[in-house]
């Protein structure tokens, strides 16, 4: 295919180089455009006409350009050639010819030069350069030869000899007013990604890192597979379980039965679940490597041991405020959601409920489906002992990834927590600030010497960034050294709240894994947090799996009409020894981010056998600035209150929730992140406490509900926008086959006064006459 490949664009790219400098030739030498059409036309044909081919290698994954695009960008350009160009002189002779002829020939010639290259091992950078950069001239140049050549063939010969392609050329030229910016923002959103990518290559890397493959590259996928693999091979089923997932083949596809199969081995025996995670970490810190300069790469393991030195002093900010003198439990919920899209209630989002509306509340997420039980019994608990349980006085908190979105930091200072913030410089920075103004203090790490307090009595926050912080993924061994050491005598609870996109959410997963699991050997007393997600796989409550087997029965006919037509999968627990467990997992997600969260799990397990309290509650889908910003998750996020119980929730309701959750696991001797309160299994610590938002009780699963959530929000924020592109799409076509408008069209059309379209329209005609345009 190689050999094909080479010879194709190396033959395309040939007919194209002689297209443009024939034709530049002809042009200097005085020849008119119909002689130079007559002099390279066919071989212009020919050269765009082969193009075809692409689609077929987009379709049989030859190449990997997507195939829509490319049928998109070939089918303009055989419309042009093969709808105007070779069947009407007037086209040939006209000045837009040589637009097409130069705009396309350029691009083509830089862009088969640059796959020959590659096909050849490297493309040249001025190759490179010109390949994602010229569009911008020639892209724009190119569809203006090509609309003067669709009029001119529409004018001079189509509009009295075929009347129906000159309707539909002239639909087609409408299709270039949302078309042509489509495809200019296409190569501009390739320009960016290319040349990320080829800036990437020049990267020294540094920190933590995923391990070569036996490719000779750090791909995700195998490590990932290996990993569980690993955990797998120390439960029940042994080497064949293992053996079973790295035959798998399709690992980004398949990962997700897999997980569930991991989970339904964990359920066997709290012995073995423990064996699994146990094996698990210990490869992730096998399998990880460090890099540092001076020191050969070595795996996480030993530079935890070889590295782990501190290099650090510890500055601390002091709030100015005191502590309130009442304290009372409160969370940031701006109005009854339930059964109502999220987004309705914007205006009310940082709205605060206490005392009994709080409860009430509670009572009526509790008894819709949004929580279990016994969440509303642990706030309630909590709001019991508010005023002993909320003074944090006297609690010390890791916070790694301190200035996360998610995570608890704001609730804490606000109640006089010391949190001991791990963050890099600029974060730093802005966590400094906020706690100024507030009751709590920050503790957090300078370069040993500093004179970090006469940088803060001058407010010099500029140079105290230059001095302050650590990169968790750069310096784990000594941030780990630095927070054991840090706060002697006090008991730390350590959070992991970081999130980046992709394979680094893994890398930054096993930082902070090696930090916590170096804290817990080195101060017995500590305790560990973590928060949850929704997609996942989690053991469930008996009600919960009684209540989607309900829902389900009883679902609307819509619902059904779904499921029928393989659209909508039925949310039903799967069993285990006994314990039930769903299948919440969206594999869309990816494995990184699954095997991510799957390390925190064997993390808290392993802390928690091992005397540790663990908190790790899951929290509801929240209508994050991040999430939000992807037009798809905001549809489908926009239209799950459909699917009785669900709720999406403001980002302010997620951090109120969670951290008081992980107030009530810390300070409760009964709660289940306790040690020493007996679960039925070890998995069963993800069930406890969890507000997943409904998930768990609905009638499907929330992998497969994205599409008529997606519809809704559609259909009930644009109904005016689809409305307007019915009528026009259905006008389009009658048009096209008939030459008439419909009625109410063509009824509407006429209330134009005939004085404003010809005062529109003269000076288009005189446009059209001096760029040699026949109406």
């Amino acid at each position: 295919m190689k050999a094909y490949l080479l010879l194709y664009n190396g033959a395309c790219m040939l007919g194209w180089l002689f297209c443009v400098l024939r034709a530049g030739q002809m042009l200097l030498g005085g020849s008119t455009y119909a002689q130079i059409y007559g002099e390279i036309g066919m071989v212009l044909m020919a050269s765009q006409t082969a193009m075809c081919l692409e689609i077929l290698h987009s379709l049989i994954g030859l190449v990997p350009s997507p195939v829509g695009v490319v049928t998109l960008q070939v089918g303009s350009r055989i419309f042009i050639v093969w709808g105007h160009l070779y069947w009407v002189p007037e086209c040939q002779s006209h000045w837009s010819f040589m637009f097409i002829t130069f705009s396309w020939g350029i691009t083509e010639v830089v862009r088969y030069l640059f796959y020959f290259c590659s096909l050849l091992g490297g493309v040249p950078y001025p190759i490179f350069y010109l390949r994602y950069s010229m569009f911008m001239v020639l892209y724009p140049s190119g569809i203006t030869g090509e609309i003067f050549q669709t009029l001119v063939g529409m004018g001079a010969y189509w509009k009295l000899s075929n009347p129906l392609w000159y309707r539909l050329s002239l639909i087609t030229l409408l299709l270039y007013v949302p078309g042509s910016p489509g495809m200019i923002g296409n190569m501009l959103g390739n320009r960016k990604r290319s040349f990320k990518k080829r800036n990437e290559t020049k990267v020294v890397l540094s920190g933590v890192v995923w391990p070569k493959t036996k490719k000779g590259d750090r791909s995700s996928m195998s490590t990932n597979q290996k990993m569980l693999a690993a955990a797998a091979a120390k439960g029940p089923g042994g080497e064949e379980a293992a053996s079973k997932i790295l035959k798998e083949k399709k690992w980004r596809f398949a990962y997700n039965k897999h997980l569930l199969e991991h989970v339904s081995q964990s359920l066997q025996s709290e012995a073995g679940c423990i064996a699994m995670a146990r094996a698990g970490l210990e490869s992730a810190q096998e399998s990880f490597q460090f890099i540092r300069d001076g020191h050969e790469e070595m795996s996480m393991k030993v530079a935890m041991e070889k590295l782990g030195t501190n290099p650090f002093d510890s500055a601390e900010v002091c709030g100015v405020k005191d502590a309130p003198s009442k304290r009372e439990l409160s969370l940031t919920y701006g109005a009854p959601m339930l059964g109502a899209p999220y987004y309705k209630f914007k205006a009310q989002r940082n709205t605060k409920i206490t005392g009994m509306d709080l409860r009430k509340q509670l009572d009526k997420w509790g008894e819709y489906g949004t929580v279990e039980q016994d969440v509303v019994d642990a706030l309630k608990t909590l709001q019991g002992k508010q005023d002993e349980w909320l003074d944090l006085s006297d609690m010390y908190f890791v916070l790694l990834g301190a200035a996360s979105a998610m995570g608890p930091l704001h609730f804490l200072l606000s109640l006089g927590a010391n949190v001991i913030a791990i963050a890099r410089p600029k974060a730093l920075m802005g966590i400094l600030k906020q706690a100024k103004n507030g009751p709590g203090k920050v503790i957090f790490p300078v370069a040993k010497g500093t004179d970090w307090k006469g940088l803060l009595a001058k407010g010099d926050y500029d140079a105290l960034a230059k001095v302050s912080g650590c990169d968790l993924m750069t310096q784990t061994p000594e941030i780990a050294a630095w927070v054991a050491a840090v706060a002697p005598g006090k008991r730390l609870t350590i959070g992991n709240y970081t999130y980046l996109d992709g394979a680094l959410h893994v890398q930054v997963a096993v930082a902070c894994d090696c930090i916590m699991q170096r804290l817990c050997k080195e101060r017995k007393d500590t305790a560990l947090a973590f928060l949850g997600t929704p997609t996942d796989a989690h053991v469930v409550t008996k009600e919960a799996a009684a209540a989607a087997i309900e829902a389900h029965k009883t679902a609307p006919v819509w619902m059904k009409i779904w499921e029928g037509v393989g659209v909508l999968k039925r949310n039903k627990a799967l069993t285990s020894n006994g314990i039930e467990f769903m299948d919440a997992i969206v594999p869309d997600q990816g494995p990184n981010y699954i095997l991510s969260k799957r390390l925190q799990h064997w993390r808290a397990m392993v802390a928690r056998a091992d005397g540790h309290a663990a908190s790790s509650n899951v929290s509801p889908s929240t209508a994050t600035s991040s999430v939000t910003s992807n037009a798809s998750f905001a549809a489908a996020y926009g239209g799950m209150h459909i699917f009785k119980p669900l709720e999406v929730v403001y980002q302010e309701l997620s951090l109120s929730m969670m951290a008081a959750l992980l107030i009530h696991d810390l300070r409760n001797p009964a709660s289940a992140a306790q040690p020493a309160t007996k679960l039925q299994h070890p998995l069963c610590l993800f069930q406890a406490t969890s507000f997943h938002g409904g998930i768990w009780r609905c009638p499907y699963t929330i992998a497969t509900i994205g599409i008529p959530c997606a519809l809704k929000f559609y259909l009930t924020t644009f109904w005016m926008h689809i409305f307007v592109a019915f009528v026009a799409l259905a006008s389009t076509v009658q048009y096209g086959m008939y030459g008439t408008l419909p009625k109410a069209v063509g009824q509407a059309l006429s209330l134009i006064p005939a004085a404003l379209v010809q005062q529109v329209s003269a000076p288009l005609v005189s446009l059209a006459a001096a760029l040699s345009v026949p109406l």
